[in-house]
């Protein structure tokens, strides 16, 4: 992972809010930019899921404990795209509670990730918005993800995992809440 900078070869579209127009809607919100390497499967299937707009995810934590899905090999906050008429606090509340099985309460957007996805010449740029979430339960569903999800588990961690999306980011937000 590097730190993402302005390039005019890199495809850019804006989601709707504009970045700069969610994060005047909300105090302290942390910015992020970073660049990811994916091969070229990988690079098309994040390109049409981006095309959809915001990327949207949860960040709850319980008892020192921060709520992580397992997706192939990495951990990740539960999260996903919106849907159409979605605000993107309603999205993070709805993909947390289809990817974990329970019900989150929104407190206040954490930070926007302004993601390169890269493929040697190709990339594109994706936005990512995270809340912070309160649950409203903690009783994990023993069936993730939707059926067309590749989501292995749902996990509750006292510390970040080595093999956690873009960990640093985390780790900034979670700073002292974990055990």
């Amino acid at each position: 992972m590097s730190q993402g900078s302005e390039d005019d070869s890199v495809a850019r579209s804006e989601p709707d809010p504009a970045p700069d127009a969610l994060a005047a809607e909300h105090d302290d919100v942390l910015r992020s930019e970073n660049t990811f390497e994916i091969d070229t499967p990988e690079l098309k299937s994040a390109r049409d899921r981006a095309e959809r707009g915001w990327g949207v995810g949860a960040l709850a934590v319980h008892d020192g404990r921060v709520l992580l899905v397992r997706h192939d090999d990495q951990w990740l906050l539960p999260g996903g795209m919106l849907e159409p008429g979605e605000t993107p606090a309603e999205g993070a509340a709805r993909e947390t509670r289809e990817e974990a099985g329970i019900d989150v309460r929104i407190h206040a957007l954490a930070a926007i990730a302004e993601q390169t996805f890269t493929d040697g010449d190709d990339a594109f740029v994706f936005h990512f918005a995270v809340f912070d979430a309160i649950p409203e339960t903690t009783d994990l569903t023993d069936d993730p993800g939707l059926t067309d999800e590749a989501i292995a588990e749902a996990a509750w961690h006292g510390s970040l995992p080595a093999n956690t999306f873009d960990r640093e980011l985390y780790a900034r937000l979670l700073d002292g809440e974990l055990d």
